[in-house]
């Protein structure tokens, strides 16, 4: 039995997104926000336990010279709760209908955009906002010659507001790819060839599930809400690209990993204790 109806379906093929409100319950969304509070300690900590910034840690100093915690990635590694999440048949199910075929992780990563109300010192940080640049995610991927069904999806760990900086799609986009150019803060749609004014926010509660084509325009822009706005991105390739595993994300875990396990060495020897807890908003 299929995961998404007709209407669903035919909505996708013509805009290039789709919104599954309300996919998991409270609780789970709880259990959520617990485990990224939980990778983001550990991989802080990490870094200050060895004075390294962690090659999974982007974060930022914004133009007001508060620190915000872009994304994390890759973390399957590191989580079995957002392993099993990504292997769950509400995520899947809605991908292996728009694909026709079995969907296969490509990458995973967790967009925070979570300000830290204490600043961490001792680490290197970029001077730069929080936003994402308006792009489609091939742009990333065509040096790698990836499909162009690759589909990429967002698991919302908080409500998604006006305020928050959220994903904002160009309905249509999909349709064609538009030539990228280099810019601070990483790819953007040259100029001319959409509307920077255009796109439609995409709005929904925590629970919620939205899936867009690897074509479809889109970004965000900064989080001015004080508070964070996590969301668990995925990339599936269709299976019958057999491409190789984990070929854009192994790498970085096989040299990170080494450096989180001797911190939790350091933790067990009572070399290091840890100075850096996720913060907790009113």
């Amino acid at each position: 039995m299929n995961s998404l109806n007709e209407e669903q379906l035919d909505f996708f093929r013509t805009n290039g997104y789709l919104i599954l409100k309300n996919v998991f319950k409270a609780a789970e969304v709880r259990r959520m926000q617990e485990e990224s509070d939980y990778l983001l300690a550990l991989i802080i900590n990490s870094s200050l336990a060895h004075q390294r910034r962690s090659g999974r840690l982007d974060w930022r100093k914004n133009s007001t010279g508060e620190q915000i915690v872009r994304k994390l990635q890759p973390i399957n590694d590191l989580s079995l709760t957002f392993t099993r999440l990504s292997e769950d048949e509400r995520l899947v199910g809605p991908l292996r209908d728009i694909m026709g075929e079995d969907p296969i992780l490509m990458e995973e990563k967790l967009n925070y955009k979570q300000p830290l109300p204490s600043p961490v010192e001792g680490l290197d940080i970029r001077t730069m906002d929080d936003y994402f640049p308006i792009h489609n995610d091939w742009a990333y991927y065509a040096e790698q010659k990836y499909p162009q069904s690759v589909l990429s999806s967002a698991l919302l760990l908080d409500d998604c507001t006006t305020s928050n900086g959220p994903l904002r799609v160009w309905p249509g986009s999909h349709l064609e790819h538009r030539a990228h150019e280099s810019m601070e803060n990483g790819l953007q749609v040259k100029p001319g060839l959409i509307d920077y004014d255009g796109g439609e926010d995409m709005l929904a509660p925590a629970g919620s599930f939205m899936i867009f084509h690897v074509l479809a325009v889109h970004n965000s822009r900064p989080n001015t809400s004080g508070r964070p706005r996590r969301i668990m991105i995925y990339s599936h390739y269709p299976k019958s690209f057999n491409m190789p595993w984990d070929a854009r994300n192994g790498r970085n875990r096989l040299r990170e990993s080494p450096w989180e396990r001797e911190y939790m060495r350091m933790k067990e020897r009572g070399d290091y204790t840890d100075t850096f807890h996720a913060p907790v908003y009113a």
